[in-house]
């Protein structure tokens, strides 16, 4: 019983509280990307059928055709939210939501109202079926977005991800050189970069049939995203292929020892950790158990409201370099930081809430589970070694 609970975690990773709220609940205004001063010129690169195209971006080889995005320009641009750019001397952050949620409901409480409070213009992406579906669709989304924010401002982005949100964008990154040369930090909470070993994908449709009353899922199909997240997916293969870090890019991987889904935390290595103990200067791996001992967050809470894993963030977004625990202030000061209620946010109550959310939006009739009886086949162009 307690696996097929994990596996359902696995399912709401970066759930919050806040499931069901929208731009209209959140309490820092959002306006849709087409709403912020973007041309169509901005959006080329998005139109079906077209490749990758530099974006105005420094650095990026315009002789290159990329991938094309498949994903129609429309939909594109409603999927990212932005404040206005007014804050040229910080970097824009983009937000990158976890499986199950809308970028709004894990983002517009915590992480957005203070990154604004602290002088940033934040920029949050939605990408389709709550993330049930295939994770080279979702990193189109995170491709526009990327090419979409630095066309607008000029700068280049932090990003920050949630479980889903902290690997897949690294699919866009690793194959959209555009995407790439956007970026000057990335910050994963709890990023299934190495996949996860909870438990198999051809488990997910009798875990949600025992928990959630569902019958209606096929024997043998899962979401599509499930397979991706074992760590013998060939999506996982092909994501950590060569180099893992590419371009000229901090990043910052945050996890923590009482993570429920994202396993190995520890032994052999972390899977949530990139290019582990090889000493890359640009490359931050930080167990908050490390820093602070007694420090309680679990897979929902490092990706929602915890306040060590924000500090952290912070300080690797707003310097060079990834994280930095001493220049953040070091354990005495970071270990003293007011912890989130985590009784008010998953335990015993609003975990029930947060199964009656999922379970509602599978019974969405716009929404896809994107069922499937075996890993979606890798892109043409991931078949083959993407371009530096």
């Amino acid at each position: 019983m307690r696996t097929k609970a994990m596996f359902i975690g696995l399912l709401v990773a970066g759930m919050t509280v806040l499931a069901g709220c929208n731009d209209d609940d959140a309490n820092i205004e959002l306006t849709s990307a087409n709403q912020t001063g973007a041309t169509p010129a901005d959006n080329q690169g998005s139109t079906p059928g077209r490749g990758d195209s530099a974006d105005g971006v420094e650095g990026v080889d315009e002789a290159f055709v990329g991938p094309a995005l498949q994903t129609e320009p429309a939909e594109l641009d409603r999927s990212l939210n932005c404040t206005a750019f007014e804050h040229p001397d910080k970097p824009p952050v983009l937000l990158v939501h976890g499986t199950t949620v809308t970028g709004t409901e894990q983002f517009t409480t915590f992480y957005t109202p203070q990154l604004v409070a602290l002088g940033f213009d934040v920029c949050i992406v939605t990408y389709p079926d709550r993330g049930l579906g295939d994770m080279q669709v979702s990193a189109e989304y995170v491709v526009h977005a990327l090419r979409t924010i630095h066309a607008q401002t000029g700068r280049k982005i932090a990003m920050i991800g949630h479980s889903q949100g902290g690997v897949m964008p690294r699919w866009a990154i690793k194959y959209w050189p555009s995407a790439r040369a956007a970026v000057a930090d990335f910050v994963m909470l709890a990023g299934v970069n190495h996949g996860t070993d909870v438990a198999l994908p051809a488990a997910v449709a009798d875990s949600l049939t025992t928990f959630l009353g569902i019958d209606r899922f096929p024997v043998g199909f899962a979401p599509a995203v499930t397979y991706q997240f074992a760590r013998s997916s060939n999506f996982v293969a092909a994501l950590n292929a060569g180099d893992e870090t590419p371009g000229e890019i901090d990043y910052t991987a945050l996890y923590t020892l009482y993570d429920e889904l994202v396993r190995p935390v520890v032994v052999p290595e972390p899977t949530a950790a990139l290019e582990y103990e090889q000493g890359n200067p640009k490359v931050a791996n930080i167990l908050l158990q490390d820093i602070c001992p007694g420090h309680v967050s679990e897979h929902f809470v490092i990706g929602t409201a915890d306040s060590l894993a924000f500090a952290l963030a912070l300080d690797a977004i707003s310097n060079d370099g990834p994280a930095n625990v001493e220049r953040a202030g070091g354990a005495s000061a970071l270990c003293g930081l007011l912890p989130v209620d985590i009784a008010q946010i998953v335990m015993p109550g609003s975990a029930v809430g947060l199964l009656d959310v999922v379970a509602s939006t599978l019974r969405e009739p716009e929404i896809g589970p994107n069922l499937t009886a075996s890993e979606p086949p890798l892109m043409p162009y991931a078949q083959q070694p993407a371009r530096p």
